[in-house]
């Protein structure tokens, strides 16, 4: 962990910058914040509990949904809740050129349908009407 110790220790100051992060492509919101050096420290003790690899270093996420810088190889990598690989940067240099200032706009409006009402009773296959 010491190649990446600084990284680590310095990764909650992105939270400041970066909204958001182009995930497999996509510009996904940044939806909590990235972890202080004492939380990453914590995190360290669950990753058993929460079928993490010994490898892998949570500093992003909710212990649903992870990044994760793996010690070994440098990779960071995103696991979802089956903590399958959703995505997969080779390095921090690329991981980090992937975080956008672009603050992601959702339309949360609800689209009211009018629904129309039948009042056509549907017959069974013997001709008698359906009652409800």
């Amino acid at each position: 962990m010491n190649d990446y110790s600084k990284f680590l220790k310095d990764v909650e100051a992105l939270n400041e910058k970066y909204a958001s992060i182009y995930l497999n492509c996509e510009l996904e919101s940044l939806v909590m914040p990235f972890w202080s050096w004492e939380k990453i420290q914590a995190g360290l003790k669950l990753r058993d509990d929460w079928e993490v690899g010994e490898s892998l270093i949570p500093f992003y996420g909710d212990w649903h949904d992870l990044f994760c810088l793996n010690q070994d190889t440098g990779e960071i990598i995103a696991l979802n809740d089956d903590r399958q690989e959703i995505c997969k940067w080779s390095s921090i240099k690329d991981f980090t050129s992937c975080l956008s200032e672009q603050e992601i706009v959702y339309d949360d409006t609800v689209d009211f349908v009018n629904p129309s009402f039948s009042t056509d009773v549907p017959e069974t296959g013997n001709g008698s009407k359906l009652k409800h």
